[in-house]
């Protein structure tokens, strides 16, 4: 199953991610995945486990998932010290698309976790730029004389970036791989005429998910993680499997509730992977 999960800060998202089948590979964008595995519910989810936590180093050795529950591969961000230039983001790219490739044609793992794809499609973007920039520079890292610096993608240029994303997705799908992909929300906006007669953008008040533009088109359920009155909740926004449930809402969502809910609505006719075996009564 291709699993999309949005929602605010501490809405649940990196903790249903991570109850997902075993051996999970996580990609750590956002680096907050601790504080998931080692609350509230870690009895449930993740006692006993084998974690591994692995730091970035730029060696994409996929050995280390070995006999491992769940392996995190920590990607932080490049610290950018120029406030133009842009460094680092190509290196940290290549390091986690060749393990994502290799977590992928690894028959033995169970789920592939990418936290979140949205500051992974921002660290793909400034790869992209970070390359258009390198031309201003010459082989000792000097900048060449005349040679402009370019500053930030234009509309177009993300077209490259967009296709890089969506090939973790159809790739997962096709080699049948679980996986899941968090992201985060930001505001609507919609174009308004203001009193001049300018075209101006405007607030909605909207949420709609950072990332991909239609994200939902290549994932089989896409869910909003909502914490309302302190209880977290999980809406189907999309949901391959069974139409009529969409707008259906999860309270405290795991994968397997999810699973759940998908074979009780197809008649057991779909049977998800699960973190644990269905009880046979």
């Amino acid at each position: 199953m291709l699993l999309s999960l949005e929602g605010n800060e501490s809405s649940g998202k990196t903790t249903l991610a991570y109850s997902a089948p075993l051996p999970i590979i996580g990609f750590a964008f956002d680096m907050g995945f601790e504080r998931a595995i080692q609350g509230g519910r870690y009895n449930e989810l993740f006692k006993g486990l084998r974690i591994n936590t692995v730091p970035y180093d730029g060696n994409p050795d996929g050995k280390v998932w070995d006999d491992i529950d769940i392996t995190v591969f920590e990607l932080p961000q490049p610290i950018q010290l120029d406030s133009i230039r842009v460094i680092g983001c190509q290196k940290l790219w290549q390091y986690f698309i060749q393990l994502c490739a290799k977590a992928l044609s690894d028959p033995r793992v169970g789920t592939v976790v990418v936290d979140t794809m949205t500051v992974a499609r921002r660290v793909k973007a400034s790869a992209y730029l970070e390359g258009l920039q390198g031309v201003a520079f010459d082989n000792n890292g000097n900048r060449k004389l005349g040679e402009r610096l370019r500053e930030k993608l234009i509309q177009i240029e993300y077209g490259s970036v967009n296709d890089a994303i969506r090939d973790i997705y159809t790739s997962t799908a096709g080699v049948k791989r679980n996986l899941v992909a968090t992201h985060h929300l930001t505001d609507e906006r919609k174009d308004h005429i203001g009193k001049d007669g300018q075209i101006e953008q405007v607030l909605t008040g909207n949420k709609l998910l950072e990332g991909l533009a239609g994200t939902h088109r290549f994932v089989d359920i896409a869910m909003r993680m909502e914490k309302v009155d302190g209880k977290l909740g999980g809406k189907f926004l999309k949901c391959g499997y069974n139409l009529s449930q969409e707008g259906t809402t999860l309270s405290d969502p795991t994968w397997d509730g999810i699973a759940n809910l998908v074979a009780m609505g197809t008649g057991d006719r779909v049977q998800l992977d699960r973190r644990r075996p269905v009880e046979v009564s």
